[in-house]
């Protein structure tokens, strides 16, 4: 049993100099894992970063290196918001801060760092527990080379949730000389939290605090209550330009308006079944390696080929810990216990739900229970600390754990020597498809003798630890450490820079042909004819660039500053008018008289796979074996002064027109309904950036002056020094009223309630210098 360090104890742990030598030997030991990024020019890749997170963290570098606010991307869904969107969490401080470098250097660090700042959080939370500097190692590795912290290299936008959660913990559990500096130090991890934009690890953070109050005994609740309630006003202040400004973004959204199903929302939860990738990495297949042929069990993963995390194993160790620690009465362990069971619980169940419920609206419109694991290997880390303190004090004997290794040894043996068998038990007893029964066979062997071999590793590890010398100590943490990083190290791939990043031969073409960025690209492979072409390395391309480089359905093509407008809308953060825009679009796609449609919103090129025919108003211009190039016969640019135009009163007025607008021409929802012309103007673009336009125009008669920018309510326009206001256009985008003359036009996206979500941070550094203040003075506090 291991009972409460006392105060004593707590001040000569690991708060003081041991956290900071175990803190530089863990960036060391990061710097050998990811050596391959750090010094040879290779960045991580796989799964989403390429399709998703890469162009939008690009976006946010490039902005912050122009010294604007990220507040617009233009390349996406023919423009919307950035910084108001919280899954990108543009505000986020280290942004900005790796913005002075290149962009490939940055997104190459990003993970490295949140790796180390997990770790050292986890030092100083042990610490405060008066767990030994060895077990606050073990329970680092732990935390930090667990599957699942692996797996955040492909979530760029989470992944500094998960490195801050520790530190939440932390903030809420350390002694303190007065309620306020509790308070202030709670703060600050919250507001950090809130500028991450991760609504799911803010939820976690929020029962981790509940659940600390909870076990820390009824003298303290009052004061802990109080230090999150303050922490999270004040966390709340220095954040509210990102809170803010997502609440207003929010009610405008595709996500918001349709909301999401529940079959969305569950696609991504646990699974029973998957609880044993906490013995075995990687027990229904090689998952890492992102091919369909060896991943047998996608039933566990919703019809998926792996889950949101590629696994949960965490290190045999973590495992015996959550026994070894399970009726010990330290604080620390409790909370573990409990923060075990609430994370079971909130991403276990969801799995179970019947298909027949699938197409119910959620009543929550966030997605992917599975997140929630980040709190099983919180839980596992602070267990594997205590635990590995409990062992070293008592020295059990190693039987169990050698019999479970032995186990490991003889299923492998037993797969590899009747793999037909074991192939068609393990498909049956997962309920898998049978014609996956000889993949299971053939790959059973193989994950039952890798698990041996590392639960072998545990082995020799704790018998280490059970010497007592200072040499065998070192030896068994050593080994403890290597466990994680052998099995989860594949985990996350790295390719070269120029692999990932050099640019498409239609994205180099695009650049010679129109280098002002006039115009957009549209993958038509679902809008035409059926192909019969395979797309064979689709499923295989571990780090999903050959696809994404190819296609036009994801953000990809915005790295090298080319646009697009119906790719796909992968976070359901898109404005629900691009959304209702997109649906019109596949409508479009079906009629041979829609070119004047795909002309007015600036399509100049389609992308098609070969035996696919193009759509109206497009011919072929390039291509290869497998796809083929086409541009319009008369696309416009994006920002233009226009020459035929309808006004209608509204939305449905302006949907029912857009089907039967000409070439050039463009419906507007003026309010009125009529129909105007004027004769050819001239418009002059001075400033064209994602944040700011400025443009000189001269119009002969009364015009319309058509913007490729999602039209939405904030933003400043001003002409000739006046403000006037934008009115949708094409549905989804905007346009601009342009009396006859000669006119200066000043157009500023802005920062959703920016004009008063400022005065937020302002409170927050006052009552922070209010608070340290009094300290000084020696007030009451």
């Amino acid at each position: 049993m291991i009972e409460q360090a006392s105060p004593a104890n707590r001040q000569s742990s690991i708060l003081r100099r041991p956290a900071l030598r175990l803190s530089l030997l863990l960036v060391a030991l990061l710097a050998v894992v990811w050596a391959d990024p750090l010094f040879v020019r290779r960045n991580f890749a796989g799964r989403d970063p390429m399709a998703y997170h890469y162009p939008l963290e690009k976006a946010i570098h490039d902005a912050w290196g122009r010294g604007r606010l990220p507040v617009w991307v233009s390349e996406i869904s023919g423009g919307r918001p950035l910084l108001a969107n919280p899954n990108v969490g543009a505000l986020y401080p280290p942004r900005p801060i790796l913005s002075a470098v290149p962009f490939a250097w940055a997104v190459r660090v990003f993970p490295i760092l949140h790796w180390a700042i997990s770790g050292v959080g986890m030092f100083l939370l042990l610490g405060v527990l008066g767990v030994s500097a060895a077990g606050a190692w073990v329970g680092a590795a732990t935390y930090v080379f667990s599957a699942v912290s692996v797996s955040y290299v492909f979530y760029p936008n989470t992944h500094p949730g998960m490195a801050l959660l520790p530190w939440l913990v932390w903030a809420m559990a350390r002694p303190s000389s007065s309620p306020a500096r509790g308070t202030i130090a709670v703060s600050i991890v919250w507001a950090l939290l809130f500028l991450s934009g991760d609504a799911f690890i803010v939820s976690l953070g929020l029962v981790a605090c509940a659940l600390w109050i909870l076990v820390s005994g009824r003298p303290q609740w009052t004061g802990l209550a109080w230090r999150l309630a303050g922490g999270l006003v004040l966390g709340g202040l220095a954040a509210a330009p990102q809170i803010v400004a997502s609440a207003l973004w929010i009610p405008e959204t595709n996500r918001a308006i349709s909301g999401l199903t529940l079959k969305g929302v569950v696609l991504f939860s646990i699974s029973p079944f998957r609880l044993l990738e906490f013995v075995i990495p990687f027990p229904f297949g090689t998952v890492w390696d992102l091919d369909w042929t060896q991943s047998w069990a996608a039933l566990l993963y919703h019809r998926k080929q792996l889950g949101y995390f590629t696994s949960f194993y965490a290190g045999g160790f973590a495992v015996i810990a959550v026994a070894r620690t399970w009726k010990s009465k330290a604080t620390g362990a409790r909370f573990g216990r409990w923060m075990l069971l609430a994370g079971l619980l909130v991403s276990v169940p969801p799995s179970f739900l019947p298909a027949s419920w699938g197409d119910i609206h959620s009543p929550i419109p966030l997605r992917y229970p599975e997140k929630f694991a980040v709190g099983l290997i919180l839980a596992l880390g602070m267990l594997a600390a205590f635990g590995f303190d409990s062992w070293r004090q008592s020295r059990p004997r190693i039987t169990a754990v050698l019999a479970a290794a032995g186990v490991l040894t003889v299923l492998a043996a037993a797969t590899a020597l009747f793999p037909g068998p074991s192939g068609r038990m393990a498909a049956r007893w997962v309920g898998s498809d049978p014609k996956w029964a000889p993949t299971a066979g053939r790959l059973l062997p193989g994950a039952f003798a890798e698990a041996g071999l590392l639960w072998i590793a545990t082995v020799i590890a704790l018998d280490a630890a059970n010497r007592g010398t200072r040499r065998s100590l070192i030896a068994s943490l050593a080994l403890l450490t290597a466990v994680p990083i052998a099995a989860n190290r594949k985990i996350a791939p790295t390719f070269r820079e120029e692999h990932l990043f050099a640019p498409s031969p239609l994205d180099r073409y695009e650049a010679r042909a129109d280098p002002r960025g006039d115009y957009r690209t549209f993958d038509v492979q679902t809008y035409t004819t059926p192909s019969q072409l395979k797309e064979s390395d689709v499923h295989s391309d571990v780090s999903a660039s050959s696809y994404t480089h190819r296609s036009w359905l994801y953000f990809t093509h915005a790295l090298w500053n080319r646009g697009t407008i119906f790719n796909t809308n992968i976070d359901q953060g898109d404005l629900s008018r691009v959304e209702s825009l997109r649906y019109v679009s596949f409508l479009a796609g079906q009629y041979r008289d829609s070119q004047a449609f795909f002309g007015s919103l600036s399509l100049k090129w389609a992308v098609r796979l070969r035996d696919q025919r193009p759509l109206a108003g497009y011919h072929r211009i390039r291509g290869n074996d497998l796809v083929d190039w086409d541009e319009h016969e008369a696309a416009f640019p994006d920002v233009r002064l226009v020459e035929r135009w309808r006004e209608e009163p509204g939305a449905l007025q302006a949907l029912n027109t857009l089907r039967g607008l000409t070439t050039g021409e463009i419906v507007v929802e003026s309010g009125v309904s009529r129909a105007g012309a004027a004769r050819p103007g001239k418009l002059t673009l001075l400033e064209k950036s994602p944040e700011r336009m400025v443009a000189e125009v001269e119009a002969p008669d009364p015009t319309w002056l058509f913007v490729l920018r999602g039209y939405w309510s904030y933003r400043t326009i001003l002409l000739d020094g006046r403000r006037v206001e934008d009115v949708p256009a094409q549905l989804a985008f905007s346009a601009v009223a342009i009396p006859g003359g000669r006119h200066r036009l000043e157009w500023k996206e802005d920062i959703p309630g920016g004009s008063f979500s400022w005065i937020g941070p302002v409170l927050f550094l006052l009552a922070a210098a209010a608070i340290a203040s009094g300290r000084r003075a020696g007030l009451p506090r």
